[in-house]
């Protein structure tokens, strides 16, 4: 899968256009990635007031600004380290919401909520590795199921009512790639 690696020339068609609008009424990547994560976390409060549809409606608006802000930072020549930095934290905020939400949302099944709870900790170790491994001067970003796929999947599940199944693709993908760049991690630091 890995959209950012496979589908970012398709991606780039529809968000540098969206972007450039952006800039052009002076939006700035830091304010969209701050009212992507509002939204995110106002989408999770419908979602826990029993309305699952336009909660998901609501995260998918605040995912689609998260999107946005490199484009827009790029295109403002504005990208830099804290920017990158504020980005990253607010994903994993954001992305820990939409899991925990999930996971209350399935809590009264135990082997889903198992499901839940493996797919969140992949999701937070996968990002870990590769900002470990580029610490460390490696290269980490292979990967069956990254942080656009999680979010897409994760949403519509939530929206349109299919969270079990989302959440069980979701643990064995995750695991996956935990896998996988554990071992592209592995093979370049016994290749030095």
């Amino acid at each position: 899968m890995a959209l950012n690696a496979y589908a970012r020339a398709v991606t780039d068609r529809v968000i540098v256009p969206i972007a450039r609008g952006l800039v052009r009424i002076g939006a700035t990547p830091n304010w969209l990635t701050f009212l992507g994560l509002a939204l995110t976390l106002a989408g999770v409060a419908v979602v826990l007031l029993s309305h699952p549809f336009t909660g998901a409606v609501t995260m998918g608006v605040g995912a689609l600004l998260d999107a946005l802000d490199g484009s827009v930072a790029r295109l403002r020549g504005s990208a830099g380290a804290v920017g990158a930095f504020y980005d990253s934290v607010t994903d994993r905020i954001g992305e820990a919401a939409i899991f925990g939400t999930a996971a209350w949302l399935v809590r009264d099944d135990p082997l889903t909520f198992l499901a839940a709870m493996v797919a969140m900790g992949a999701a937070q170790v996968t990002p870990y590795i590769r900002a470990k491994a580029e610490a460390l001067g490696w290269d980490a970003t292979v990967g069956f199921i990254e942080r656009a796929e999680r979010m897409i999947l994760l949403i519509a599940a939530i929206g349109f009512g299919f969270l079990p199944v989302a959440l069980w693709v979701l643990a064995v993908g995750g695991l996956i790639t935990v896998l996988q760049r554990l071992y592209a991690v592995v093979r370049q630091a016994q290749a030095v």
